[in-house]
């Protein structure tokens, strides 16, 4: 039994200083797979030398992150991003989506990035790591074209009808619980879909390091080892042991991401 954190940025300037004992002290602490989410071509370097230096342990993916796309030349970003050198190597596309809290002058730019990049996972039987902010319908709008599409709904914290929807037409895809989950105030709504609408297979753990610490670290500076809380948390929602919940969503990040 170990742990897997399906999506942790290890290879951001928040672990300058530790980012080799911090890879191993989730390691210590039962976190045997991590998967590396790319977000932009300046991550890549640092995910090729985390993945290399850590093979048994941290995979790459492959993707642009919405926040990150340069609306007047975003195809070459993306020719860029998806010809690096450990392309082949990708067990992902990711971290990609539609996010409208910060940028909805950007929407006709973001649903071409999004919609390219799903093609192409689906094109190479890859899974998708989306990140939806105030967008649910206009990503759905995209998926619903794509049904060999699969992949995780990255730190699901949205309503209700989102996740019944997910489940019910869109049911190649997961959800990434995390810290939020174990907030006592902003994560009251995520608890209750956890406990009453989500089933646990369809649940995967992750800590979208360095954000987002669960409670008890919440404030400090996220890593993979405190995935133990986020899995605790979901033990205590759903009434079952924590060997149970670990095995089990360890077991369904195996099955997506084929690692």
């Amino acid at each position: 039994m170990y742990l897997f954190d399906t999506h942790t940025h290890f290879f951001d300037s928040a672990f300058a200083q530790d980012r080799d004992s911090a890879v191993l002290r989730a390691v210590d602490c039962g976190v045997k797979k991590m998967v590396l989410p790319c977000c932009s071509e300046k991550s890549l370097q640092g995910i090729d030398e985390l993945c290399k230096k850590f093979p048994e342990n941290c995979f790459p993916t492959l993707g642009l992150h919405p926040e990150d796309i340069f609306v007047e030349d975003f195809k070459t970003q993306l020719e860029k991003i998806f010809s690096y050198k450990f392309s082949s190597d990708s067990v992902a596309v990711g971290e990609i989506g539609i996010d409208l809290h910060y940028m909805k002058d950007t929407l006709e730019v973001q649903r071409k990035v999004f919609d390219y990049q799903v093609n192409k996972a689906v094109e190479n039987n890859l899974p998708i790591i989306i990140h939806c902010r105030e967008a649910y319908n206009e990503v759905f709008e995209i998926l619903k074209n794509y049904k060999n599409a699969r992949g995780i709904f990255h730190c699901f914290s949205s309503v209700r009808s989102d996740a019944e929807k997910i489940l019910n037409s869109f049911e190649n895809f997961s959800f990434g619980i995390g810290g939020v989950v174990t907030f006592k105030k902003s994560g009251a709504e995520l608890s209750q879909i956890v406990k009453e609408v989500l089933p646990l297979e369809k649940i995967v753990l992750e800590t979208d390091s360095p954000y987002l610490a669960p409670v008890p670290k919440r404030g400090k500076r996220n890593e993979s080892s405190f995935i133990t809380f986020v899995a605790e948390k979901i033990s205590e929602l759903k009434n079952l042991d924590i060997e149970t919940v670990i095995t089990k969503t360890t077991e369904n990040a195996e099955n997506i991401f084929g690692i």
